[in-house]
């Protein structure tokens, strides 16, 4: 049920993300070969990777780890999960097509009902015990999903409203989605799966982000000359949130790393001498781990007003640090948790290589686009001349990115249909 409807539409979705923001590119470095241009394909390509592809991984990997599975309804929970990939399709092209107009604005209105459904669901049929750690995340993490739509609901009825609340609307929305609803969940999934158990009743850390999350928000606003209180409000939110979340990531490590670590007793496969746990491509979560240092630190610095004046002085700046916190981040991590689920190393004996250069290329394409967009801005506000085509050089990412992806849906599909395990041993 999750895999058919929400994991696999996922990574199709990730496809799709990554193909438009490819064209993107090519529109911007090679315009003199557009026979054609889509002008609003930015808001496709970003609607289509918050949407599609990160709500329906994310989403999947929620409900299984965090609910009594048996219990779920799964007539439901099938049926959300297709409307969701209709929708989203429909939404994909209704953006491209118009921009933001009154069908964009209704199926997006749609797809938050949606979500409303799943969490719904969700909360119905939640784990209460075992795993307190996980439970609070969990559950908060659907929680904040839920509260990002008042952002976008403010947007919807507040037509008249002065500019500030508007763009505070659309802050709040992106602020919840990628710190609450993206950050909360992935904690949850580590306690859930990778923490010992000794330190799974460890929920101080989940309590920083909750009191942080709020206050976090602040230094994104677009305040006139903003008071002390508020400056000093918006760096202790950051400073909590961040402390919260490494420690989260620091229990993770630790576990990771212990002699004594049983963590992995879902997502990973152990020999049966029971030696430490192994992984479907390891790579990727450990390269999403270190990523998640500075997408915990960074909004600690930027809570600082001189420090996010001057980062502000550049788009670059801006949109690498979006593509290093959804990206490089939370899609890798949730590329990782899928593949767990998806595949099983007596499957992958005969592909293991294949695999692993998929996965490679992947992390090759996205670390090379976050580099470039964030050395693009560091040249920008010190004053120097970008000396290479920035968005060629990011056609290219792009390019690497999605061949890897290619691999790894190419090897999903042959093991999906038995084309790889055919009359073969697995090499475990």
């Amino acid at each position: 049920m999750i895999r058919k409807w929400y994991y696999i539409p996922a990574l199709l979705f990730l496809i799709l993300t990554l193909v438009s923001g490819i064209w993107l590119r090519l529109q911007w470095a090679w315009p003199q070969w557009m026979l054609f241009r889509a002008d609003y394909l930015i808001h496709g390509h970003s609607h289509v990777a918050l949407l599609g592809w990160a709500f329906l991984g994310l989403m999947g990997l929620v409900l299984e780890a965090g609910t009594i599975r048996r219990t779920l309804p799964r007539r439901s929970v099938t049926g959300l999960g297709i409307l969701t990939i209709v929708i989203t399709l429909v939404l994909f092209i209704a953006f491209i097509h118009e921009g933001y107009a009154p069908l964009s604005i209704a199926l997006s209105t749609v797809h938050m009902l949606l979500g409303y459904g799943l969490a719904w669901i969700f909360f119905r049929n939640a784990v209460r015990e075992g795993n307190p750690g996980s439970q609070y995340f969990l559950e908060g993490a659907v929680f904040w999903m839920v509260m990002a739509t008042a952002g976008t609901w403010l947007l919807a009825v507040g037509r008249g409203l002065p500019p500030f609340w508007l763009d505070a609307s659309v802050q709040f929305y992106l602020h919840i989605l990628f710190n609450g609803w993206f950050l909360f969940a992935l904690c949850g999934l580590a306690y859930r799966y990778f923490i010992d158990p000794e330190y799974r009743n460890m929920t101080w850390p989940f309590w920083l982000m909750m009191v942080g999350l709020l206050p976090a928000l602040i230094p994104q606003l677009q305040l006139q000359e903003p008071s002390y209180a508020a400056v000093l409000s918006g760096l202790a939110g950051a400073l909590l949130f961040a402390t919260g979340g490494l420690a989260v990531l620091g229990l993770t490590l630790r576990s990771l790393t212990g002699r004594r670590s049983d963590a992995g007793n879902v997502y990973a496969h152990t020999h049966a001498t029971g030696h430490q746990p192994h992984w479907v491509c390891k790579e990727l979560l450990w390269s999403g781990l270190i990523g998640a240092v500075p997408v915990l630190l960074l909004p600690v610095a930027m809570a600082w007003p001189p420090f996010r004046e001057i980062w502000l002085h550049s788009d670059f700046l801006v949109i690498g640090y979006i593509h290093l916190h959804l990206l490089l981040v939370v899609s890798t991590l949730l590329l990782f948790g899928i593949l767990q689920r998806l595949f099983h190393l007596r499957q992958i004996g005969r592909v293991r290589k294949m695999l692993h250069a998929g996965a490679w290329l992947y992390l090759t394409g996205s670390i090379a686009m976050v580099t470039l967009l964030f050395l693009t801005g560091i040249m920008q506000v010190s004053g120097k001349m970008v000396y290479f085509p920035v968005q060629k050089s990011l056609f290219f990412t792009g390019f690497i990115t999605l061949a890897g992806i290619l691999i790894i849906a190419g090897l999903l599909i042959g093991i999906n249909t038995g084309r790889f395990n055919r009359g073969g041993k697995s090499n475990e």
